[in-house]
């Protein structure tokens, strides 16, 4: 039994691993590599780098940890809340509801607070001497009034969630009807289903972690390993559907692209080269006529 948990903790420090490493090469692609240069592609790029950032806490152990893994798991809490305002902003952009520059936006200010509170709460409670300052930091690990401020995080976070989740899907849906009442542009639509894609796998990972994690957490039941593998394994499944969807859409926009363009060049240059412009009227006119005399020929007959 104990090999089989062993081996299960491997698996579950691969996947972290592999989870992580997958979304930091992603959003490099997305800010450096990626050619279509757009507004909103800073926003995407970290997304996914909070993404890895998630993956990336899972290799922590008790081991390897140099505090108490739930203490330095709170310190990662306001990192978070820069994720749900980052997609809410990249929604808003890349429809192009929001025309101004990159930037800060007063929808950061809520993970600004969160970390400002942690390290308050952090320094009042260590010893910065240098003949405690490594004494004093085990002891952290009894701060009940540092866990109660963990908890409420956990409970703002996904307050947070909650509300930037129902402000993405009224944005979503009052684009989608002010498109069906204008003249149909599939640039727009593809950027539309994108970003819906996009919004429900954030939705639908953030509904499995409050379930298997959040919930226990509140109910004082323990989180079992199984649960934590879970939440990534479908974060990274999450990823992957993102990617290959991404790719088509990239692939029906450069079809489309090539379409306009073909149909901006006009006719060949071979036949232009052949007939002149005079030459084709008349071409056309003998045509025609050729079409009105045999339409005529029956009633000739009779």
């Amino acid at each position: 039994m104990n090999e089989f948990s062993d081996f299960f903790l491997q698996a579950y420090w691969w996947l972290s691993l592999l989870g992580g490493l997958h979304c930091l090469l992603l959003a490099f692609y997305i800010r450096h590599i990626y050619r279509r240069a757009f507004d909103s592609r800073h926003l995407l790029a970290n997304i996914f780098n909070l993404i890895a950032l998630y993956f990336f806490t899972g290799m922590l152990t008790r081991e390897n940890s140099p505090i108490p893994l739930h203490l330095l798991m709170t310190l990662f809490i306001p990192v978070y809340f820069l994720l749900m305002p980052s997609l809410y902003l990249y929604c808003k952009r890349l429809l192009g509801l929001n025309k101004q520059a990159s930037g800060l936006s007063w929808h950061f200010l809520p993970a600004l607070i969160a970390m400002l509170s942690v390290t308050v709460a952090l320094l009042a409670n260590i010893d910065l001497t240098s003949k405690a300052a490594f004494i004093r930091i085990s002891s952290l690990g009894n701060l009940g009034h540092f866990n109660v401020l963990g908890a409420v995080l956990v409970g703002l976070l996904t307050l947070q969630t909650g509300l930037y989740a129902l402000a993405i899907i009224f944005m979503l849906v009052d684009y989608k009807s002010s498109q069906a009442r204008r003249h149909k542009d599939e640039f727009k639509e593809i950027k539309f289903r994108w970003l819906l894609v996009l919004t429900l796998g954030v939705l639908v990972n953030w509904l499995i972690r409050a379930l298997l994690v959040i919930l226990p957490f509140y109910f004082g039941d323990q989180l079992s390993t199984l649960s934590l593998a879970v939440t990534r394994l479908s974060m990274l499944l999450t990823v992957y559907i993102l990617v290959l969807y991404g790719l088509k859409q990239i692939t029906q926009v450069a079809y489309l692209r090539g379409l306009m363009s073909a149909s901006k060049e006009g006719p060949p240059k071979e036949l232009a080269q052949v007939l002149s412009r005079e030459e084709f009227n008349y071409l056309q006119t003998v045509l025609e006529e050729t079409d009105t005399d045999n339409g005529a020929a029956p009633e000739d007959k009779e």
